[in-house]
């Protein structure tokens, strides 16, 4: 399975994006847990985004009980 590799904004510390993500994917640091959001597939690129971007359904279902 294809990998690609891409480095956190906030701590720099490198992450392994698997192949089959897309566009508008958000995803947690394993470092910093700083919420990310891939913006870009080719090339790969991610951007920090603000917790009340998470407070949503989906993404927080446990939430909206």
């Amino acid at each position: 399975m294809s990998v690609m590799i891409v480095a956190c904004p906030q701590c720099k510390q490198k992450l392994a994006i698997q192949a089959y993500v897309s566009v508008g994917n958000m995803l947690v640091c394993a470092d910093c847990e700083t919420n990310l959001k891939i913006v870009s597939i080719k090339p790969i690129k991610i951007v920090k985004v603000t917790l009340d971007e998470t407070y949503n359904q989906d993404a927080r279902p446990e939430s909206y009980g």
